[in-house]
């Protein structure tokens, strides 16, 4: 059987397409399959069927014999050789599927690679995988459901991951010289989102490249336009430095020679977006910041980024609980959410961030002005909690904010290790996003599983709130980071294959150490220590074993 997800929803048993039935039968396979090889709760099926609140008494029942013909459907199939099965487990349902029958799956494993190809330099492969990717999508996403008002935030999450995938595109297109090809496609693109930044530069540099300036500065005054009258603020300063680089005719907009790296458009100054990775760059350059690409998470920053399109335009507050074990990535996870902000900051007004090491930080997103200090140190005030706060101590001072400073674009918090915050800190982030207040805010948060047992309701069943759990990384992504810090050729592996993936795996919860400030550690600051004496010889994966108080902080973490 063949899943086809990317337009109306489709089943394929071989050259017959199977009826699946009404409207309410699609939706539980659709929301089976986002969520493929993972249980979904009963009540996260219940709400995906009807609007909250609006479920008749026969709503279980109802659930019940869509299931139950769903798996009459499935066991019409091959069961043999595709092993697609619709299993009961607490506390709802799973589809179990392998990954390759569905085209999602396909589409992100397909994104993944040609991103790999992108970081490397490597922009015909990149442009190829990409490419191929794209052409897996027949319309929108679930089209017909959503035609029956189905506007589920995992939906909003996928259409933006297909975006990204454009733009990536479009990047590595415009790398190899394919700018004339380009032209057309990313028309269309910047003409129903006039607000997507990326793709506007990206449409700027192709015009260019063709020999119209004009249109190319016309391009970006309607982009201009379109940033002021529909969120009052001006243009990145990427786009802003493209346009006057267009203005100016200056060489660096030319078409790199063949094989070298081009410039990016929001690539940081002095950055090659497709500059190759050599095998004798420093371990510790590769991993600081976000140079370490985020694999296999995907998914989870896409539905956090649809998310936030629906609390701006609800303007109601939403949550995203992230859990995961330790040394599953929640850390780095909660640094690339932030990156992605603070890079499309028309997206929300402020950020707020709180962490046990760097504590609270508060930035201004979008043009935002800056918060008085009082203001500062009120909000602040509220996320630092230590447990001396109470809950409704915390919400008076939420409520004059809010009283005071009105949220025209979504605020965010993000919160790291809240298994480990007091109550009074967990009863108000759950009074705030259970509330009726009309505010635009949006929590992430990461969590140990932990969390549940001090609050097993945890976000159970509401609307406005999900919750994404992290699983390893798979071995293709864990491939997909070696090869990007060590090239093949540029070092000999040492051990099996196994064996260096487990390696790395285990030094990878030490990488987010490097973007927080220098905290010493058994008496070194850690980050001022050479991180290749854990990694072992530049990509040889022959690890010793780290500094055992660095580990201990990690796991603590």
């Amino acid at each position: 059987m063949r899943f086809r997800m990317l337009g109306p929803l489709e089943v394929r048993d071989g050259q017959r397409v199977a009826v699946l039935g009404g409207a309410r039968r699609r939706s539980v396979l659709a929301m089976l399959l986002l969520h493929a090889n993972r249980v979904v709760a009963t009540s996260r099926l219940l709400d995906a069927l009807w609007p909250a609140g609006e479920a008749p008494a026969s709503a279980r029942k109802v659930l019940q014999n869509a299931v139950s013909g769903l798996r009459g459907e499935l066991a019409g199939g091959d069961r043999t050789a595709d092993g697609a099965a619709l299993v009961t487990r607490p506390p709802g349902y799973m589809l179990t599927v392998d990954p390759e029958q569905v085209d999602l799956h396909v589409f992100e494993r397909l994104t993944a690679r040609g991103r790999s190809h992108l970081a490397r330099g490597e922009c015909t492969q990149a442009a190829a995988a990409l490419r191929e990717a794209l052409d897996l999508w027949r319309g929108p996403v679930l089209a017909d459901l959503v035609e029956t008002g189905v506007a589920w935030p995992e939906l909003a999450a996928v259409e933006i991951a297909r975006l990204d995938a454009m733009d990536d595109y479009f990047e590595a297109a415009l790398a190899c010289g394919r700018h004339r090809e380009a032209v057309r496609e990313l028309e269309i693109m910047v003409e129903n989102d006039p607000l997507r930044e990326r793709s506007c530069g990206h449409l700027m540099l192709a015009l260019y490249r063709c020999g119209r300036q004009a249109d190319a500065l016309e391009a970006y005054g309607r982009t201009r336009t379109a940033l002021a009258e529909d969120l009052g603020v001006d243009p990145g300063h990427d786009l802003r430095s493209l346009q006057r680089a267009i203005l100016n005719h200056d060489p660096s907009l030319r078409l790199a020679a063949a094989g070298g790296p081009s410039t990016a458009i929001g690539a940081p100054a002095g950055t090659a977006a497709g500059a190759a990775r050599t095998g004798t760059g420093s371990v510790e350059e590769c991993l600081t910041g976000h140079a370490l690409p985020i694999v296999d998470r995907e998914y989870e920053l896409a539905v956090v980024q649809g998310m936030l399109e629906r609390t701006g335009h609800r303007r109601r507050p939403h949550l995203v609980t992230v859990l995961g074990g330790p040394g599953l990535g929640k850390t780095r996870f909660l640094i690339e959410v932030e990156r992605r902000l603070v890079s499309q900051a028309r997206t929300a007004r402020y950020l707020v961030s709180r962490c046990p090491v760097t504590g609270v930080t508060i930035q201004s997103l979008g043009g935002a002005a800056r918060l008085p200090a009082g203001t500062l140190s009120r909000l602040g005030g509220v996320l630092a909690a230590d447990g001396v706060q109470d809950a409704a101590h915390m919400a008076a001072v939420w409520k004059e904010f809010v009283a005071e400073h009105r949220l025209d674009l979504p605020l965010v918090m993000v919160i790291d290790d809240l298994h480990r915050a007091p109550d009074a800190l967990l009863e108000f982030v759950d009074g705030l996003t259970a509330g009726p207040d009309p505010v635009p805010v949006l929590v992430v948060a990461a969590a140990r599983p932990d969390l549940l047992d001090r609050r097993p309701c945890w976000s159970g069943g509401r609307p406005d709130s999900a919750v994404l759990t992290l699983d390893r990384l798979s071995d293709t992504a864990v491939d997909q980071l070696l090869d990007f810090l060590w090239p093949a050729g540029s070092v000999e592996p040492v051990g099996p294959p196994d064996e260096r993936r487990d390696r790395l795996r285990g030094l990878l919860p030490l990488a987010h150490l490097l973007d927080q400030p220098r905290v010493a550690v058994g008496g070194v600051a850690a980050g001022d220590r050479p991180l290749d004496q854990d990694l072992g010889a530049a990509g040889q994966i022959d690890v010793d074993a780290p500094d055992p108080a660095l580990v201990d902080q990690v796991a603590e973490r």
